[in-house]
């Protein structure tokens, strides 16, 4: 376990953003002190103050201010397969917006942490790199104490996703999902995502497709007509979706199944 870098109460104004390759030396944690965007694919996430982000080291760095100055702490660092395992096995996940309930205590870590990395210490490598595993660990319990009540939301959830799926033509959003269980969208992206391995709006954009494809393989309705019933406002837009869903276009995927 490694230290490399180190920021504590950095800011930056509320027209800041960075879009950067993936650094593959390392490790990025970001704790947020300011609400933040997060961009994955085409995939965009508003995450909240005190939400925690660690980037893996393969993955794209796109973030920025949401509305507001952009605050955080953060830290790099390396991990070897071993601890990598381990902090999955505690349920540090990768690329997720984590809320921890000790966000407070993770930060006065991290600016312990930048006190250790540059003092004169002869043994401030070694302190560091208990530190950074004193931080994960703090990490993993503030990640367990929410987990908890996270679970009363697992009846609504999926009540919700199934009324999704049964009636897929219905115009939803993430905003108005949110508010028929009381929970913020942001939040509820977060337990959404974290309990189907999906986010929202791709899970209405899936729910929408597999209809789609029944369209397709069962009526006669043209693509024209099956892009009407779904809601596009052009059958173009739906060509260019179901595509990237499918692999193929609506047309191919209907002659496939004669």
């Amino acid at each position: 376990m490694k230290l490399r870098c180190i920021g504590y109460n950095r800011g930056h104004n509320e027209n800041f953003a960075l879009s950067r390759p993936p650094r593959l030396i390392e490790y990025v944690m970001l704790v947020l002190r300011s609400r933040t965007f997060f961009v994955f694919g085409e995939e965009k996430i508003i995450a909240e103050k005190g939400a925690v982000m660690i980037f893996d080291k393969t993955t794209p760095h796109n973030f920025g201010a949401y509305g507001e100055p952009f605050l955080h702490d953060w830290v790099t660092f390396d991990l070897t397969p071993e601890e990598r395992n381990e902090a999955l096995s505690r349920g540090i996940r990768f690329d997720t917006v984590l809320y921890p309930d000790n966000v407070h205590t993770l930060s006065e870590l991290i600016r312990t942490l930048q006190y250790e990395k540059y003092s004169a210490h002869k043994s401030s490598v070694d302190i560091t790199a208990l530190y950074l595993k004193v931080l994960l660990l703090r990490l993993s319990d503030g990640i367990e104490k929410t987990e908890a009540p996270k679970k009363r939301y697992t009846d609504k959830l999926e009540a919700l996703r199934t009324d999704i799926y049964s009636d897929p033509i219905r115009k939803r959003t993430v905003d108005g999902l949110a508010a028929s269980i009381n929970v913020s969208p942001s939040y509820f992206q977060h337990i959404y995502k974290e309990h189907f391995g999906i986010s929202p709006i791709a899970d209405l954009v899936k729910s929408r497709m597999e209809y789609a494809e029944y369209l397709l393989g069962y009526t006669d309705y043209s693509v024209k007509q099956i892009s009407d019933r779904l809601g596009y406002p052009c059958d173009v837009q739906f060509i260019s979706q179901f595509s990237r869903y499918a692999g193929q276009t609506p047309g191919k995927y209907r002659k496939g199944l004669k």
